[in-house]
Parts: structure tokens; sequence; C-alpha cells
């Protein structure tokens, strides 16, 4: 994990080949897909060709949020190595959900999808599923499916839910214990 968290530019090129390869293998089959915004024949629609552009992107702003965090936890004193171990147990956490999220939409599997995409929220209850970390897995594991700008906006939404949720735990949480001294 040391190496791919310091590594933010060899790291981007390959999420760039990885949705070049997607892309292309839509291209050669049928042509690359657009999707209308909100599933709305009436909105306008995104082109996953805008995922070579989004992903890679994408890709360096979460490694080096990721990057900055981690130096803020060495300096105050974390086990290194067990830090790297959490953030890529988080990465494969949510790249294994995002395939997860692609396989139910794949296979017409909606009435079950409605509620596991609402899993991370509920988990927010619990811990900080906020993190950059997360939001890179989920759109990578969705990439094939979606391409390169919904699970970045589905995603995103995610996150500011499962931040607020975490965030108002927290509060109460600190609220009730300060009660209690």
């Amino acid at each position: 994990m040391k190496l791919i968290v310091n590594n933010k530019i060899q790291v981007t090129v390959g999420v760039f080949f990885l949705a070049l390869a997607f892309t292309l293998w839509e291209y050669f089959n049928g042509g690359v897909i657009s999707h209308h915004l909100l599933g709305r024949q009436d909105l306008p629609k995104i082109s996953n060709w805008w995922g070579l552009l989004t992903i890679p992107l994408l890709s360096w702003l979460s490694l080096f949020l990721i990057h900055r965090r981690r130096d803020k936890k060495i300096k105050s004193g974390s086990n290194f190595e067990a830090y790297e171990a959490e953030i890529l147990k988080r990465f494969l956490a949510a790249l294994a959900f995002g395939i997860i999220v692609s396989l139910l939409w794949g296979f017409n599997l909606g009435s079950i999808l409605q509620y596991f995409i609402l899993f991370p929220i509920l988990i927010a209850f619990f811990k900080p599923v906020h993190l950059p970390e997360y939001l890179l897995g989920f759109v990578i594991g969705m990439l094939f499916t979606f391409g390169g700008i919904l699970p970045i906006i589905i995603g995103t939404v995610l996150l500011i839910l499962c931040f607020l949720v975490n965030s108002l735990i927290r509060i109460l949480k600190n609220l009730f214990s300060s009660k209690s001294d």
C-alpha cells in the first residue's frame, strides 16, 4: 500500500488505462453508452467517454487526500503499516460493494438493489465510511457497468449521506457522554 499511496501518478495512469479498456470495450461492442441523468429521457445524456477524464481525476484526488490523512496519522504516532492495511481493506470493501451493486443492476434485481445501495448509510451509524478510499473503490467497482460519471455522482451522494449520519452520531455520542460526566 505504501507504494500505491506514494505513487499517485503511476496509479492515476493505471486507472486511466482501466477506464480506457472499459470504454474501448464498449466502443467495439455496440458503441459507447450514454446515460440520462436520473434515468429520465427529458434530462441530458452523459457519455461514458467522460470516464477517461473523471476516473483518473478522482483517483489522483483520492490518493492525495489519503496521503494527507496518512501523514497526519503518522505525525500523531499511529502505526504506519496497520494504517496502510486499513486503507487497503476499506478500498477493497468498497470495490466489492460497487461490483455487487453492478451485478444486481445487471441481473435486473432492482428490488434488492434499492435496499442494498443504502447499506453504507447503515454502516455509517457505527463507523466512518465517508473516506476517499471508499469512494474510489465504489466507483472503480461500478466502472464497467455504469461508466465514469454516474458512479461518481451516486458515490458522492452516498458519501455525503454517510458523512452526515456519522457526524450526527458522533455529535450525539459526545453530547450524551459529556452529560454523564
